[in-house]
C-alpha cells in the first residue's frame, strides 16, 4: 500500500496522533497567554478561550507590575540566574575535567567523595547550621554559591571529558608550551561548548525556578524574594492577591479576577526562559546526544 499510494493508514494514524498530543500539549499554555490578555468584560463570561475576543488588554499585567514586590523579584532573579548559572558551569566543568585526569594521583578518591554526596547529605540542620557559621543565612548569596557544584551534571560533564575530548588536541597545546589551565580554557572549552550550553540551560531553568533556599534560609527579607516565590504566592497567598487587586484599582483599573492575574504572573515566569532557549536551541540538540554513540 505504500508503493501504490505513498503512504499507509499507520503513518496516518501516527501524523494525526502526533498533531492531537501537541495540541493537548500546547493548549494549556495558550489557554494561559489568552486568559492574561482578555479584557475583564470578556474574560468574566468564562468558556473555552481560543483568542483573545474583544482585543488585547495589558491591564492584568498593569497590575501585577504596579507592585513593587513584582519587578524587585523579577530583578533577583535574573540575577541569581545568571550569575548561579555561570558559576556553576565553571565550577562544575573545572572540577569535573580534573577528576576526568585519573592518572593524577588522588583523583580517584575526589571523584568518590563527590559522587558519595550524590546519595548521601548530612540533613537540612546541619546544612542550615553550616550556613549559619559561613555567615550565608538571609544573605542574597545563600541562593548562589550552595548550588555552584552540581552533582549530577558534575558527572555528565566528566564523562564526556573522559571520553569525547580528544586527547591529542590537549597534548598538541601542552607541547606547544600551553598550561594545564590554558589548555581548560583554550581548548577544552571551546571544544565543549555545546555540551556546556545544554547544561547551562538545565541549571539556569533549576535556578530561575528555585524558591527553596529563600523559603529555607531567608524568608524573612522581602527584598530578597525571587520570582519564583511570588508565583507561589500568587497561587497560595490570599493577602497578596489582595495587594494586586487592590493596587490595581487605586490604579484606576477594574478589579481584576484572581485568575486572571495568576495567569499574568505564569506567563512572566515563563518568559525569560523562553526567550533564552533559542539562542542555545543549536547547541542543546547537539549538546544532550554528544558522546552518546562511541565508534
Amino acid at each position: 500500500m505504500r508503493q501504490i499510494l505513498g503512504f499507509n493508514f499507520y503513518d496516518v494514524f501516527v501524523f494525526l496522533f502526533c498533531i492531537v498530543f501537541a495540541l493537548v500539549c500546547v493548549y494549556p499554555m495558550w489557554y494561559v497567554l489568552v486568559a492574561s490578555v482578555t479584557p475583564y468584560e470578556e474574560y468574566i463570561k468564562g468558556g473555552l478561550m481560543l483568542w483573545p475576543t474583544g482585543g488585547v488588554d495589558l491591564q492584568y499585567y498593569k497590575a501585577i507590575f504596579s507592585t513593587k514586590s513584582f519587578t524587585n523579584s523579577m530583578w533577583i532573579s535574573v540575577s541569581k540566574t545568571v550569575i548561579a548559572t555561570a558559576l556553576s558551569v565553571l565550577v562544575t566543568a573545572s572540577m569535573a575535567y580534573g577528576v576526568s585526569k585519573v592518572h593524577v594521583k588522588g583523583m580517584k578518591v575526589i571523584n568518590a567523595l563527590v559522587v558519595f554526596n550524590l546519595f548521601f547529605t548530612g540533613g537540612l540542620i546541619p546544612q542550615y547550621i553550616l550556613y549559619q557559621n559561613l555567615g550565608l543565612l538571609r544573605n542574597y548569596w545563600v541562593m548562589v554559591i550552595p548550588g555552584a557544584l552540581n552533582i549530577t551534571y558534575f558527572i555528565i560533564m566528566r564523562n564526556y571529558y573522559s571520553y569525547s575530548v580528544p586527547k591529542s588536541l590537549e597534548e598538541a597545546a601542552l607541547l606547544d608550551g600551553c598550561t594545564d589551565i590554558g589548555v581548560f580554557f583554550r581548548i577544552v572549552i571551546p571544544v565543549s561548548r555545546s555540551m556546556l550550553a545544554a547544561i547551562a540551560l538545565f541549571i539556569a531553568v533549576i535556578n530561575w525556578n528555585d524558591y527553596y533556599n529563600y523559603m529555607m534560609f531567608i524568608s524573612n527579607k522581602t527584598n530578597l524574594q525571587p520570582f519564583a516565590w511570588i508565583l507561589r504566592r500568587m497561587l497560595v497567598d490570599q493577602t497578596m492577591m489582595n495587594q494586586v487587586r487592590n493596587g490595581a484599582v487605586g490604579m484606576g483599573l477594574q478589579l481584576p479576577p484572581p485568575m486572571a492575574l495568576r495567569m499574568a504572573t505564569i506567563i512572566c515566569a515563563m518568559v525569560p526562559i523562553m526567550c533564552v532557549y533559542p539562542f542555545l536551541q543549536k547547541y542543546f540538540t547537539s549538546g544532550i546526544t554528544l558522546g552518546a554513540v562511541k565508534e
